[in-house]
């Protein structure tokens, strides 16, 4: 079953270059290995960003084990006080907490009172790498992307569901078939019903990363607004339940190195995204004003209008 593990290391390292994706690839390539036949398959494990200081030599780590045929060959709780390298840094597990643990079979099956969830705010905690190739071959990175390449992409053969990657790769791959094809169907239909607008103060941005072998890693950082709009409880908790596989798998290419981790945080029906205040400094007390029905409507026809945009960096 999927599963997600929050980590806190103590580094034994006196000095040591910054921790790189590489050598994180690497440990958990040792904890979780894969057969050579599957060496170039997309992994089992999302790495949610790298480990991050938290002073007094402690990091911060989160991973997540998404196949739900077969547990993790190691839990991480295991090695709690054994020292692991990690590049030029030996860190040591002092907790393992298990923040996540549930079927596909429980996130897919709708639940019996009608699904409240119908936005969700949306915001880069690593660079997210997307891209796609032009007609000469070249991958071309993408900024501000659809809501269909934000979940990933569904591989079919013959008609036959093969494989995927992101959110949307994750119940194909894992998901028991049976549940997965027609929960699929349903998810990819009601995406098309999903607009994304711009957050304030979270402008999406290109941004650079310098990956192994001296190479340059192109992605963006930022945030946006999820809303779904129409159809029936099905559908929204079909939305819900991408929400919570989107935080659990990541986002674009690169996630088994930690790239593509996102945070997600859900919008009830109760409390419209439009009248959700953006984020603001300071501690000085504020209301949220109620929008009027217009503006509501105003505000989904433009985010309509923005998802037709063809610019160079839109999809």
């Amino acid at each position: 079953m999927p599963r997600r593990w929050t980590v806190i290391l103590r580094d034994h390292a006196d000095a040591a270059r910054p921790i790189r994706p590489e050598d994180c690839h690497g440990l958990l390539n040792h904890w979780w290995p894969q057969p050579a036949s599957e060496h170039t398959a997309p992994k089992r494990w999302a790495m949610n960003g790298w480990p991050r200081p938290l002073g007094d030599r402690l990091h911060h780590w989160t991973l997540t084990w998404l196949d739900d045929a077969e547990p993790a060959p190691l839990d991480p709780g295991e090695l709690v006080g054994a020292a692991q390298r990690i590049g030029d840094h030996v860190l040591e597990p002092l907790s393992v907490t298990r923040t996540f643990d549930r079927t596909y079979t429980e996130m897919l099956t709708p639940p019996s009172a009608p699904a409240a969830v119908r936005a969700a705010e949306v915001r880069t905690r690593t660079p997210v790498v997307t891209t796609t190739r032009d007609t000469s071959g070249e991958r071309v990175p993408h900024i501000w992307p659809s809501p269909r390449r934000l979940f990933g992409a569904v591989h079919r053969s013959g008609g036959e569901i093969v494989g995927g990657s992101g959110a949307l790769g994750a119940v194909a791959r894992f998901a028991p078939p049976a549940l997965a094809a027609p929960w699929l169907e349903q998810a990819l239909a009601g995406l098309a019903r999903v607009r994304r607008s711009a957050l304030p103060g979270q402008e999406v941005r290109l941004c650079e990363h310098h990956h192994a072998e001296n190479r340059t890693v192109l992605g963006w950082r930022g945030g946006l607004l999820l809303e779904a709009f129409g159809g029936g409880n099905r559908d929204a908790a079909a939305f819900a339940a991408l929400l919570e596989l989107l935080e659990l798998a990541g986002v674009g290419k690169y996630t088994a190195q930690g790239f593509g981790s996102v945070r997600v945080d859900t919008v009830t029906r109760g409390r419209s995204a439009a009248a959700v205040p953006a984020p603001r400094s300071g501690r000085a007390p504020h209301r949220v004003r109620r929008t009027p029905p217009r503006a509501v409507e105003a505000r989904a026809h433009a985010a309509a209008e923005a998802e037709e945009f063809g610019g160079t960096l839109f999809d």
